[in-house]
């Protein structure tokens, strides 16, 4: 098939682009003018140039595409300022509608347009179980402009043939992985200074392997479903949970540094109030630091993805850790 990429540069981007040239698919990748094209290069890929938020300069899109896979987007956990909100707004939300309207116009006839949403779009749920039906209601910008995008896309696409799948990943690690949040916490947890805010004992957010999110995609490829699905592991851990795995996997004992909710909201507030003024993101806020002392549950998202693609997640934290530490290791990065 020939399927369009955006977002190929980055870690989930690339490792989707590997995949399905490996499955012996034709793959063209759009990428800025800016972008680190030297992995694509090495690849049997097409490479358009084009900027997402810029509508006429996705003319150059093919008209012979069957699927398109839309990863790109600005992610931005802690941003707090206008300014962030803006740059993520236009290349999350009205880059969404541009590239969707732009192939639509020449392929009427797509199979199917996957949108890369985020789990950040419904927000933290205090005190409620999650599933793939819950009202969206995001603590973030960032899951604010996710949701945005997402009803924005619905919309759009509603009176089209071309069936639309938004996808909801969770946190993603993975072999390939340099910059995501997952290194950062092997990081810390390696250091003995990952910080956890309260006791521990709440439930996390559940991660995703990369090679499980993959398979996700290569399945809703071949199906004729279409929906909303969050995209997780099926494992149920607390943040103590997480650090006694990944601790156990490096060697080590221990690996956190407890911290009273009150007081890590009293240390982060006055660098939340000097970086709103000075248009930065903050390394946390204080909503962030209160959203990770909370459960996160959730119900019947794998019975959905089970019925939807015939799809149940196969790598379990230890598992999935164990292999993308031994690979931050051969590569320096611990």
């Amino acid at each position: 098939m020939n399927i369009l990429v955006t977002g190929a540069t980055g870690f989930i981007g690339s490792a989707l682009v590997q995949r399905l040239v490996t499955e012996n698919h034709n793959v063209i990748c759009i990428i800025r003018k800016s972008s680190n094209v030297k992995y694509l290069k090495t690849l049997p890929v097409s490479l358009l140039e084009a900027d997402l938020t810029q509508k006429e300069s996705l003319k150059i899109i093919p008209n012979n595409l069957d699927i398109v896979f839309h990863l790109a987007a600005h992610v931005d956990f802690s941003a707090v300022s206008q300014r962030a909100m803006n740059k993520m707004i236009d290349t999350n939300v009205d880059a969404t509608c541009n590239i969707y309207l732009a192939v639509k116009e020449k392929n009427p006839n797509l199979k199917k347009f996957i949108y890369f949403s985020s789990l950040a779009c419904m927000g933290f749920q205090r005190e409620k179980t999650v599933t793939n039906y819950s009202p969206l209601n995001p603590d973030t910008l960032y899951g604010e402009s996710k949701k945005q995008s997402e009803i924005k896309l619905n919309e759009i696409s509603s009176n089209h043939n071309i069936s639309v799948v938004i996808l909801r990943p969770s946190l993603i690690y993975g072999i390939g992985d340099k910059r995501s949040d997952f290194l950062g916490s092997v990081r810390l947890i390696k250091k003995g200074l990952f910080p956890i805010f309260g006791n521990g004992n709440n439930i996390m957010s559940p991660l995703i392997y990369l090679d499980d999110l993959l398979m996700i995609c290569l399945r809703f490829m071949g199906s004729k479903v279409n929906g909303t699905f969050i995209c997780t592991n099926n494992e149920k851990f607390t943040i103590n949970d997480f650090v006694k795995t990944i601790s156990e996997i490096l060697g080590r004992k221990g690996g956190s540094l407890k911290i009273p909710v009150w007081f890590g909201q009293f240390l982060i507030t006055p660098v939340e109030i000097l970086c709103k003024i000075i248009n930065k993101s903050p390394p946390l806020n204080r909503r962030r630091i209160k959203d990770l002392s909370i459960d996160r549950k959730f119900s019947n998202i794998h019975q959905d993805l089970d019925k939807a693609i015939g799809y149940h997640p196969e790598t379990d934290l230890k598992q999935g850790a164990t292999k993308v530490i031994k690979w931050f290791r051969e590569n320096n990065l611990i």
